[in-house]
């Protein structure tokens, strides 16, 4: 069955959910399968993966903190918008030695592994050099890269 409107389609998989916890399969729509992709790929290459959350989408980006001011100057506590982003990691390797793009394997010993700390102390001042590894929701990522919303359906 389609279901187009994501407040019903919300609602329809909360309650097979609910009446099926055993299910190995729930509805899912093309549209819904096919999010993920179209998310990271809409975003470019700071995105490093992406999941399904219910109707939603989680995407991972790793993102330079210079020039956003909801990251830059902030604590790590201070940063996290709930329903939109947190800081996840930070990249600790010095700028010139990190790799451009975290999702890719790194090429044999010529560069190195990615010095990502992923217990952050909240209290941790993020620097406009700092790199950090976010999770984030699609509108919530728009909004960090200055880009509005992504789409109108949510995040």
């Amino acid at each position: 069955m389609r279901l187009y409107g994501d407040d019903f389609a919300t609602a329809v998989y909360r309650t097979l959910r609910a009446a099926h916890p055993a299910a190995l399969t729930r509805s899912r729509s093309v549209t819904h399968l096919a999010a993920p992709a179209f998310a990271g790929a809409m975003m470019g290459r700071q995105v490093l993966g992406a999941i399904p959350v219910e109707r939603r989408v989680l995407l991972f980006a790793a993102l330079v903190v210079a020039g956003h001011p909801q990251l830059e100057g902030r604590t790590i506590a201070e940063s996290f918008r709930p329903g939109a982003w947190r800081v996840i990691a930070l990249d600790t390797s010095a700028p010139e030695e990190r790799r451009p793009d975290l999702a890719a394997a790194p090429e044999e010993a010529r560069i190195p592994e990615a010095g990502l700390v992923w217990d952050l102390h909240p209290g941790y001042v993020l620097k406009a050099q700092d790199r950090v590894v976010l999770a984030a929701t699609r509108r919530g990522l728009a909004e960090l890269l200055g880009r509005g919303t992504v789409s109108a359906s949510g995040t």
